[in-house]
């Protein structure tokens, strides 16, 4: 039998390992190991790793003792019993090693002194390792300001996961995008400029929660992106650029650009939106002074007061959305640009955000 000893702060290891539990595979029957933590005691330090082969977390804090790793079995419980836990924190590993299997499954005990447990192990060679990466670009960023960014454009990300950068944000030069074919978000900053267009899932831009009020780098590789610091990293995958040109997709040239109230006009739309029926799915018709929406069961209309345009149509989710953009980031205007009926609208504040939204055919004018 062999033990082996280590000693955590138990803030410390609670925070490490909830923040690597969220790239934990939520339900795994084949590889039941990737919905939990592996734990590392090496070198006076205490490495929790989680991954579902794409997305990889690994988090780090100060450790005092003996060499030694394995994996826990029910992660999430272990972690409900942590907030129990306070102060220095004893980890005490056993195993029996045998000439059959030199890493044989362990058990292992943990204790504060008050609060303890005790629970059987898997063997840290069941859990798969993170390949070697290497990264080319290194960007400081500001955390809290770009998830801000992230999350007025998430909306617009798309769920086809058969067009895998569509269902990312984009970073493209001092901009990030999302698009789904239907609208376009992006949002612009000079202070984080890219040099080479790269892919990052939602899931991990939503990690940058973990780094408020700490310093922040973003890096890059051909294959592999990562935010992080020292102490804690989150690994993605990055999915190759399917040609899809941004630029390319926004419209350069406008028949009509006015200032449009944020508030108002998404109050309006919204107030129309409750008038939709969930198993019609039926456009507004906007044309610059009245939103009108006509249903099964009824016409509804509502006064803008906006420069006169032709007739078009929109869904009201969408436009909701993409005003939405604006009004959680307490823009009281924006300018809206319009050009033929078929064309998107854009709006925008300006340099920063800009939000385009697809019109709907209206079978009036088909």
């Amino acid at each position: 039998m062999s033990t082996f000893f280590s000693r955590v702060d138990a803030a410390q290891f609670q925070e490490a390992l909830s923040n690597v539990l969220r790239s934990a595979t939520k339900r795994s029957r084949t590889i039941p190991v990737l919905e939990e933590a592996l734990v590392e005691f090496a070198d006076d330090h205490c490495t929790l790793t989680c991954t579902d082969l794409n997305q990889w977390c690994r988090a780090t804090i100060p450790a005092n003792g003996g060499e030694f790793s394995f994996v826990f079995t029910r992660s999430k419980s272990v972690l409900a019993a942590c907030q129990y836990f306070s102060g220095d924190l004893d980890i005490t590993y056993t195993t029996i090693p045998t000439e059959r299997q030199s890493d044989p499954e362990g058990e292992i005990c943990i204790c504060d002194g008050k609060h303890g447990l005790r629970r059987l192990t898997y063997r840290a060679s069941d859990f798969p390792e993170l390949p070697e990466i290497s990264m080319e670009w290194h960007y400081p960023i500001n955390a809290e300001k770009l998830l801000e960014r992230f999350k007025r454009i998430k909306y617009a990300v798309s769920q086809n996961d058969t067009r895998p950068t569509l269902c990312c944000i984009e970073f493209l030069d001092s901009r990030i995008v999302a698009l789904d074919g239907y609208r376009l978000a992006l949002s612009r900053d000079p202070e984080l400029t890219v040099e080479k267009p790269f892919f990052i899932p939602p899931e991990v831009m939503a990690s940058l929660q973990m780094f408020k009020g700490k310093d922040c780098t973003i890096s890059v590789g051909k294959e592999w992106a990562a935010i992080g610091n020292e102490t804690l990293r989150v690994y993605t995958h990055i999915p190759i650029k399917d040609g899809f040109d941004v630029d390319a997709a926004i419209p350069t040239k406008f028949e009509q650009e006015y200032p449009v109230p944020v508030d108002a006009l998404w109050e309006e739309v919204k107030y129309l939106s409750g008038f939709l029926v969930s198993k019609e799915r039926k456009p507004l018709r906007f044309d610059g002074r009245t939103l009108a929406l006509t249903t099964s069961e009824g016409c509804y209309t509502s006064k803008i007061g906006l420069p006169s345009i032709s007739a078009r149509g929109f869904d009201a989710k969408y436009l909701l959305e993409g005003l939405g953009q604006f009004k959680a980031k307490k823009v009281a205007a924006v300018t809206m640009k319009v050009g033929h009926p078929h064309a998107p609208i854009i709006l925008t504040d300006g340099e920063a955000d800009l939000a385009m939204v697809l019109p709907v055919r209206l079978k009036e004018s088909a």
